[in-house]
C-alpha cells in the first residue's frame, strides 16, 4: 500500500510530465465565453486501441465506468473529468488522490480558514439548477431552499447545483465553509431562464427586506450568462431584476461579459503548487475564453473537485481539470464572504474595489484574485 505522501508525490510527477508534453502539443480550444457543462451521461470509449484524450469526460452517472490499461493514459488521469464511479484499473489509488487533492481551493485559502476566517456569520445566495440539500459536503449550510418553475417531473438534483454550493460553502471544498446560503433553483436550460432567474432574484430581494441587519444577503452568485440571446429570450428581464437588487444593496455576480456583474473570469493555478499565485494562468487548462473584460479578475476553475448527487442518498464527488466560468463565480463569492466576516460594514463595491486593488498581475498583464492580500486589505479597514 502506498502512503498518502507517496501517492501525491507520484501525482505531481505525472503532472510535470504532462505539462512538459502539453507545451509542445496543441489541445482542443473552447470558443465560448461562458463554459457550461452538460449533466448528460458520458459515453467513454471501450475496446478501442486509441486511449482517451486529455480532458475526456469519463464520469459514471448511475453506473460504474471501468477503464482498463490501454484505454486511458496514466499520466493524463489528472486531466480527465471523472467521479467516484470511474475506475482506472490498476491506478485506483492515484485517481482517489487526485480527487482528494482537488478539494483544496488553493491560493492559500486553507491557511485563511486555519486562522478562523471561514465566512462565519455571513449570508449569501445562489441562483442555479436544482439540487438535493443533504450532501455531507454542505448539509446544514442552506438556510432556505426555494424553487421557481420546477415540478415533480423535474429531476431533484443536477450536476451544476451541488457543484456551485460546494465550491462556495463546502466543508472541505469551499472558499467560505461557514457561510450560510439562500438557494433558489430554476430551469437554466429553458429559453425563458432570464425571466425565471429574475423571479428568483426578486424572491431573494423580498426575503432580504425582512431579515435583521446581521443576517442580510450580501451577494448573489449566478453561474450563467443570461444575456446570451442565442440561448435565451428576454434577457432584459434579468437586467431589470439585477438593477432592483443593486438598488437594495445586494451584490450580483454572474457570467455576462461586459456587464458590471462580470467581475470574475476563469483562471487556473499550477496543480503542482496550488498556493503559488505567481504561476496562475487566465482561461482554463484546455483552451481560452478569449480576452477577459477590463478589470475582470482571473479566478481558479481548473483542477477542482466538487460535490455530486443525482439521486437521494447517493453522495459522491467529481473531479474536473478543465472547469469553466461557472466555477469562478461561487469561488469568488466565497472569498468576498471572508471579507465580510472581518468587516461587515463594507459594501459589496468596497470589497470588489479591494479585490481589484490587491490583484496579482502576471507578466502578460492579466489580473488575478489574490485572497490572502485581499484579506490583509480588508483587515486594514478596521
Amino acid at each position: 500500500m502506498k502512503t498518502a505522501g507517496g501517492i501525491l508525490a507520484l501525482i505531481m510527477a505525472l503532472c510535470i510530465m504532462l505539462n512538459t508534453a502539453c507545451s509542445t502539443n496543441t489541445l482542443l480550444s473552447s470558443s465560448t465565453t461562458s463554459f457550461e457543462k452538460s449533466a448528460s451521461t458520458p459515453s467513454p470509449p471501450s475496446n478501442t486501441s486509441k486511449p482517451l484524450e486529455p480532458f475526456s469526460d469519463v464520469r459514471g452517472i448511475h453506473e460504474t465506468v471501468k477503464l482498463k490499461s490501454g484505454e486511458y493514459i496514466t499520466e493524463d488521469i489528472y486531466t480527465y473529468w471523472f467521479n467516484q464511479n470511474t475506475v482506472f484499473e490498476g491506478n485506483e489509488e492515484i485517481a482517489a488522490a487526485v480527487v482528494e487533492s482537488g478539494k483544496s481551493p488553493g491560493l492559500n485559502v486553507s491557511g485563511l480558514h486555519d486562522q478562523g476566517i471561514t465566512g462565519e456569520g455571513v449570508t449569501v445566495a445562489i441562483i442555479d439548477q436544482p439540487l438535493l440539500t443533504d450532501h455531507p459536503e454542505y448539509t446544514g449550510k442552506i438556510k432556505s431552499y426555494h424553487t421557481i418553475g420546477l415540478t415533480e417531473k423535474d429531476n431533484p438534483s443536477s450536476m451544476h447545483g451541488p457543484a456551485v454550493v460546494s465550491l462556495l460553502s463546502g466543508n472541505t471544498i469551499g472558499t467560505s465553509p461557514d457561510a450560510e446560503i439562500y438557494y433558489v433553483a430554476c430551469k437554466f436550460w429553458e429559453r425563458n431562464a432570464p425571466e425565471l432567474a429574475a423571479e428568483a432574484l426578486d424572491w431573494l430581494i423580498d426575503q432580504n427586506r425582512t431579515l435583521p441587519e446581521k443576517e442580510k444577503i450580501r451577494a448573489v452568485s449566478i453561474s450563467a450568462d443570461l444575456g446570451n440571446t442565442e440561448n435565451y429570450d428576454n434577457p432584459e428581464a434579468w437586467d431589470a431584476a439585477v438593477q432592483r437588487a443593486q438598488d437594495d444593496d445586494i451584490l450580483v455576480l454572474d457570467c455576462r461579459q461586459d456587464y458590471d456583474t462580470c467581475v470574475f473570469w476563469p483562471g487556473y493555478f499550477n496543480p503542482n503548487n496550488r498556493d503559488d499565485i505567481t504561476t496562475s494562468m487566465i482561461g482554463n487548462p484546455r483552451g481560452s475564453f478569449g480576452e477577459p473584460p477590463a478589470n475582470a479578475l482571473g479566478t481558479p476553475v481548473g483542477y477542482r473537485t466538487t460535490a455530486e448527487v443525482f439521486r437521494k442518498g447517493e453522495f459522491s464527488y467529481a473531479y474536473d481539470a478543465e472547469g469553466g466560468h461557472s466555477w469562478a463565480i461561487p469561488y469568488a463569492t466565497g472569498i468576498l464572504a471572508l471579507g465580510w466576516q472581518i468587516n461587515p460594514a463594507l459594501t459589496g463595491q468596497d470589497l470588489i474595489g479591494f479585490a481589484r486593488q490587491t490583484a496579482y498581475i502576471n507578466a502578460d498583464g492579466y489580473s488575478f484574485l489574490n485572497p490572502t492580500v485581499f484579506i490583509e486589505a480588508v483587515r486594514a479597514t478596521l
